[in-house]
């Protein structure tokens, strides 16, 4: 018994080293040593290369159809005591090797081992906040611009994957180092949101941000608005909101259902909501013709209007001002197409 440990053991041990090149190496030797083996023995009608390598396959994995069988007394000893049962060893030892890969890659990705640096066209979440932020991302789920969109978590906190099958996970030791950004894979990524429970760590990470240069839109969350005014002076090409709680309770109290309705223009669903198009190059027309062709052909209503390279909007704009380019915002009841204008 003590001897069939040691080989236990020693095998145990040949694997855990060579990994899946010992588990070949040992499945060529297997496979030479049992054609020479049928060769000695005489067993001549097994040894073509495609009816040994049906031989071998079908003995070794014990499944024997028995229209190719040995002759001999020897052949048949050779097949019994060395492909079946060595077969059967090295079958077990691959199933074993390929769960416990598995099992293993899987682990790595729940506890945010895994890298998605290379992956393009994803949205990534930095920073955990619970409910709320399973919230941010059902409602990025909902909508027809990022719905389909591969998710990337990315916390210093949480343990594993607070949304498995929903989202993929990164977890590193800070929020705003570049190592773990660049494994969400923040440069390729379509959209970044920034949401953590401090103002100072959303700072950090925007500066971060800054120096990584993603092409994709970020959206950083502050809960003062103060420190996002400052992270805007920083980081002007970065979009940086902040809590507008008070400002929502002043306004709703001179205009009541005021924030109704402004709860009605961001909610994803039914009903009208402010959505955001790019106009095509060489668009070219004024604010007043542009909204009335919205209300006419889409239903829509122009509300603000940015143009090409500028940071300012301008909000209720004026008829007379010329449209070249740039990009609109509006409210309607679904997201205009690509080539609508």
């Amino acid at each position: 018994m003590s001897l069939l440990l040691l080989l236990r053991a020693h095998t145990a041990a040949f694997f855990e080293r060579f990994g899946w090149a010992g588990i070949g190496l040992m499945l060529v030797l297997h496979f030479g040593i049992s054609y020479a083996l049928l060769f000695i023995a005489g067993e001549d009608h097994l040894l073509s290369c495609i009816d040994f390598l049906y031989f071998y396959c079908t003995t070794a994995t014990t499944v024997g159809y028995g229209d190719m069988s040995p002759k001999s007394g020897l052949g048949k000893t050779i097949t019994a005591l060395w492909i079946m049962f060595g077969g059967i060893a090295l079958l077990t030892t691959v199933i074993g090797k390929a769960t416990t890969s598995v099992s293993v890659l899987w682990r790595r990705k729940m506890k945010g081992m895994g890298d998605y640096s290379t992956l393009t066209g994803h949205t990534v979440l930095i920073g955990w906040d619970g409910e709320s932020s399973e919230r941010i991302v059902e409602l990025l789920s909902q909508d027809e611009a990022s719905r389909g969109d591969e998710m990337v978590i990315c916390d210093a906190l949480t343990l594993e994957n607070p949304m498995p099958g929903k989202a993929s996970f990164v977890k590193g030791d800070s929020l705003d180092s570049p190592i773990l950004l660049k494994r969400a894979g923040v440069s390729g990524a379509h959209r970044i949101l920034v949401r953590t429970q401090s103002d100072n760590l959303t700072l950090a990470i925007v500066l971060t941000l800054k120096q990584l240069a993603p092409k994709g839109h970020v959206v950083a969350h502050f809960n003062d608005s103060e420190r996002a005014a400052l992270a805007k002076t920083y980081a002007p090409e970065l979009e940086c909101t902040s809590n507008m709680a008070i400002e929502m309770l002043v306004r709703s109290s001179q205009d009541p259902g005021s924030s109704i309705v402004i709860h009605e223009l961001l909610c994803v669903g039914k009903g009208a909501t402010q959505f955001r198009y790019v106009l095509p190059d060489g668009f070219s027309t004024n604010c007043g013709d542009l909204y009335i062709r919205l209300r006419k052909e889409f239903s829509a209503t122009l509300i603000g209007y940015r143009a090409l390279g500028s940071n300012e909007f301008d909000i209720n704009p004026a008829n007379a001002i010329e449209v070249r380019g740039g990009e609109i915002f509006y409210i309607a009841s679904e997201r205009l197409e690509g080539g609508s204008l």
